[in-house]
């Protein structure tokens, strides 16, 4: 796994179940690129390591004591955090995923999710881009508000405007290939149908409807 990014990323985790911390703070630590600089059992003591402890990604559970994931990310609003946040957590409840999603979490990760496609989350954040679990996708098309241009939007297929989705949270056609168990070759073919739909030129120009439109 590369991460083309210069420097150490600094990563902070934050669950309250340790031997979760333990053993994903061994995995990570196979990258050299990677670095666990704290760890914290509950949002309480979150709060207090970031008072002396710079990072560029806190890997956040929702489930801990004394604060919810959710009372977290207010919290680390008010402090003026500005990493970034990746959760990981057992929650697959839609409300809890779209609380999260309007509180500006980079990334949404189940704990069913395997390690490989944890460090493709981690690479995609730092690269500046989403990440969600794989078995989130029907939400991220389901609970969108309707774009602006809802005349654009409502001649894409259902497949169509998840696939647009997917690409605007930075999911390579290869990782949409195979989270959507379909061949390159049809998501290569949908992703050229979006764009000639919605008179698009480029990737860039997919993300940036999709962030007009309220999309991500």
């Amino acid at each position: 796994m590369s991460f083309p990014v210069n420097g150490e990323y600094r990563i902070v985790l934050a669950d309250d179940h340790k031997i979760l911390r333990l053993g994903l703070s061994n995995l990570l630590a196979r990258n050299p690129e990677l670095s666990i600089v704290g760890e914290a059992g509950t949002g309480l003591e979150l709060i207090a390591l970031l008072a002396d402890t710079g990072c560029d990604l806190i890997i956040l559970d929702l489930s801990m004591p004394d604060m919810t994931g959710i009372e977290v990310l207010d919290k680390l609003r008010e402090i003026k955090y500005k990493g970034q946040v990746l959760v990981f957590t057992m929650h697959k409840e839609q409300q809890m995923f779209k609380h999260a999603l309007k509180k500006g979490v980079d990334g949404y990760l189940l704990k069913d999710d395997n390690f490989d496609r944890i460090l493709d989350a981690i690479r995609d954040i730092r690269n500046g881009r989403k990440a969600f679990s794989s078995a989130l996708n029907s939400w991220l098309v389901q609970d969108f508000q309707p774009p602006h241009d809802l005349a654009s939007f409502e001649i894409l297929t259902r497949r169509e405007k998840e696939i647009l989705c997917m690409i605007a949270a930075g999911a390579t056609s290869k990782e949409i290939a195979e989270d959507l168990d379909i061949s390159y070759r049809t998501v290569q073919t949908h992703r050229s149908n979006v764009m000639e739909k919605l008179d698009i030129h480029n990737t860039a120009g997919i993300v940036k409807f999709a962030i007009d439109n309220g999309l991500v």
